[in-house]
């Protein structure tokens, strides 16, 4: 699998000061290691709501499959968040109904970078970052920054008050989460 990489920028938690991580545009096995040695732990530990996600099956499954794309944010070295994205989802917001959009799949952040866990640097923006990955995912496909997600609880007022995202209220058919979408002008505002 090919991987390319781009030069994005992370903010220390305790300095503040920006500090330079790689996004990858693939997945790789280093990245899924990473995960499952360093991450998982914490978030089993900690009970969070997508401890149970399984990011081998989910790569192995989703990787060969021609909608779907991968990245991984790498910053000193340490995975710092991955996510997978569908490219051939419509839109729901009726200014925008049945566009093409960049579908989020899944989105995690390394648990460091969610909460204070001592001994481990906490880097912000890692969020951020995946979701401008997927909005110049969409841009590049033709589908002016329109993003779409449904989101796990805790990460409702991330993806509301952080992204910008309009919030479409609870799903019926996905396990009643609610699903968020992005518009192109709100895309633009994000990315500036």
């Amino acid at each position: 699998m090919s991987d390319s990489t781009s030069v994005v920028y992370l903010r220390n938690s305790e300095s503040g000061a920006l500090v330079e991580a790689e996004l990858h545009d693939s997945i790789l096995q280093r990245h899924l290691d990473d995960q499952l040695s360093k991450w998982k732990p914490l978030t089993t530990e900690h009970a969070e709501e997508h401890g149970h996600w399984d990011w081998q099956a989910k790569w192995a499954f989703f990787a060969p499959q021609l909608s779907y794309q991968s990245f991984a944010l790498e910053c000193n070295g340490r995975t710092q968040g991955l996510m997978i994205v569908n490219t051939i989802k419509r839109c729901r917001i009726q200014q925008q109904a049945n566009k093409h959009l960049v579908y989020v799949e899944y989105l995690e952040a390394a648990p460091w970078n969610r909460r204070p866990i001592p001994g481990e640097t906490q880097y912000k923006g890692v969020g951020q970052v995946m979701i401008a990955a997927a909005i110049q995912l969409s841009i590049d496909e033709g589908n002016h920054g329109r993003i779409g997600l449904h989101s796990l609880p805790q990460a409702n007022t991330f993806y509301r008050d952080k992204c910008g995202m309009t919030d479409l209220g609870p799903d019926a058919s996905y396990q009643n989460l609610r699903y968020f979408e992005m518009t192109e002008a709100k895309a633009t505002a994000f990315m500036q």
